[in-house]
């Protein structure tokens, strides 16, 4: 998509068109418009790096969260819907794109806040993913990490700890 056309766009309707494609449990609109998510924040995020080595001071598009979410968010809703179309390895790279978030430079205290949660629900979304492939032996560590983090539970859409099969 033309960076000039992303400037444009604003990530937090991003994200409210990716729930309405999640709720309608339309995949290729999930991952056409994850995609489109993460190429805006992407681009934001250029063009701060840019704006910090020439000088200037770091560039403010008024989001509702930081940066990294809409990054991390694109990846884990890719992932889920990978896993609904039963393209498992697919949504293992995903998970892992979500996992190891922390590569942006410059990140303040709330933007790594972001990075270990999102670290957290990849951990509690490949024991899902992978139990889900069969890996029973794991349900233990599964039960024990929702456990210790019981607003991870999921919903029936597949927000929270994982996405199961309906």
């Amino acid at each position: 998509m033309r960076s000039s056309i992303l400037k444009s766009l604003k990530p937090d309707i991003i994200v409210d068109m990716l729930d309405m494609a999640v709720a309608f449990e339309n995949w290729n609109k999930v991952l056409e418009t994850a995609g489109v998510l993460y190429q805006c924040a992407q681009s934001i995020y250029e063009e701060r790096v840019e704006c910090k080595e020439k000088g200037g001071y770091k560039l403010h598009i008024h989001t509702e969260r930081p940066l990294v979410y809409y990054m991390g968010w694109s990846h884990m809703m890719r992932g889920m819907a990978y896993q609904k179309l039963g393209q498992i390895d697919k949504a293992r790279a995903c998970i892992q794109q979500y996992a190891t978030l922390g590569c942006m430079e410059g990140m303040d205290e709330a933007e790594l806040q972001v990075v270990q949660e999102f670290k957290r629900k990849a951990e509690i979304h490949r024991y899902a993913l992978e139990i889900e492939a069969g890996q029973v032996k794991l349900l233990e560590g599964y039960v024990n990490l929702l456990l210790e983090y019981p607003e991870e539970r999921l919903d029936h859409r597949g927000r929270g700890a994982a996405w199961v099969a309906d």
